[in-house]
Order: C-alpha cells, then sequence, then structure tokens
C-alpha cells in the first residue's frame, strides 16, 4: 500500500511529491488516483480546487467549478467518500459525485435546509 503524507501544500504519495497552491485540506485515495481537496484561504476566489493526480507522478485533472459563473465563490470544502463513490461539497449546498478517473461530475444535488 501506497503512504500519502500531507505537508502543508504539499502532497507525498509513495516517493512522489506534488506541490499546490493552496494548502492540503483533505484527500481521497482511489487506488491509481488521489483526489485533492485544496484549502483555499479566505477572500481568494478559487473554484476549481479540487485536483486528481496519479500514483506515477502525473497532475490528471481539475475538477470544473459548479456554478457557470467562475467569478463566484463556491471553492469546494468538503471530500468524503460515501459507498465507494467521492462526493465533494459547497458551503451553500451543493454536492456532487466525481469521477475519480475524469474529475467529471456524475451526479449533483443540492441539499434543502
Amino acid at each position: 500500500m501506497t503512504t500519502i503524507d500531507i505537508e502543508g501544500d504539499t502532497l507525498v504519495v509513495g516517493d512522489t511529491k506534488f506541490r499546490f497552491r493552496h494548502p492540503v485540506k483533505e484527500t481521497a485515495d482511489k487506488g491509481d488516483v488521489v483526489i485533492v481537496l485544496l484549502d483555499v484561504p479566505v477572500g481568494e476566489i478559487d473554484n476549481r480546487n479540487v485536483i486528481g493526480v496519479s500514483k506515477d507522478g502525473d497532475r490528471l485533472w481539475e475538477i470544473e467549478p459548479i456554478s457557470d459563473d467562475p467569478t463566484r465563490d463556491q471553492a469546494y470544502v468538503s471530500l468524503y467518500e460515501r459507498g465507494g463513490d467521492v462526493w465533494v461539497g459547497n458551503p451553500i449546498g451543493a454536492e456532487c459525485k466525481v469521477d475519480a478517473r475524469t474529475g467529471s461530475f456524475l451526479e449533483k444535488r443540492t441539499k434543502r435546509w
């Protein structure tokens, strides 16, 4: 099993280091792909803060913004697994099931409070 360590804005997967534009908040290990949630600082807009990397050292994808307006501050704030699927969420209640290999949305839904 490959070890995964978080060191601020650096993710160490086995012997491979990935450096990101923000600190790493969480990861999900999906076999050949590690999905990374970046912790976007308050006041910055970064709606593509979920990234897929391979254990071979390649950056595979960055997630699409959930909003059609790329200037809206709707960074993803949660990354979790449910039933073997990877989900991301934002602070206004949107949740998306993500394809680990491509970063594409497989399902979108909104929590009603």
